[in-house]
């Protein structure tokens, strides 16, 4: 597509444009383990030319009793393939001009293929989804009372005492 503004272009307004700081936002939101958490799994997803139902391949994976050699190479296989992609659309959204709209998007796909390895990892032993379960509580509890320590120091703000 040609940036002339020629016909079949599509103009811009520029005040849509994605910011600097709203792309930091959005950047510091996909490392912080507290966002993504509750994210949906996208249903479909386009890896490597092939659309898959995302969605139900992680759930069959992750619901399945006993995990065979050829389950595990899958899982292994998948989240090399859905980590691939992440970085991929990460960089993207750290570089590329955008919408703000393209961007929120991109930002729920990123988030939702994290949830997705996140998932993925865990089926590997019981003991380790408890182990990782446990740790990310541990940082949501952390997250949530350090959000009540800047909320009780805002200016303006008048402390209780």
């Amino acid at each position: 597509m040609s940036s002339e503004g020629g016909a079949g272009t599509e103009m811009v307004d520029a005040r849509q444009l994605l910011t600097g700081e709203e792309r930091t936002e959005m950047l510091a939101r996909i490392h912080s383990l507290v966002y993504w958490v509750g994210m949906l799994i996208p249903e479909h997803e386009l890896l490597q030319g092939s659309e898959i139902d995302l969605r139900e391949t992680v759930f069959k994976l992750t619901s399945k009793e006993n995990l065979t050699k050829d389950d595990i190479d899958e899982i292994h296989e998948l989240i090399r393939i859905l980590t691939e992609k992440e970085k991929s659309l990460e960089r993207h959204l750290s570089k590329d001009p955008m919408t703000v709209g393209t961007a929120k998007d991109l930002l729920a796909e990123i988030c939702g293929l994290l949830r997705a390895i996140d998932e993925l990892r865990s089926v590997e032993s019981p003991e380790r989804a408890e182990f990782k379960k446990a740790g990310v509580m541990k940082k949501v509890e952390d997250a949530k009372r350090w959000q009540h320590f800047l909320e009780s120091i805002k200016p303006g703000v008048t402390n209780q005492r």
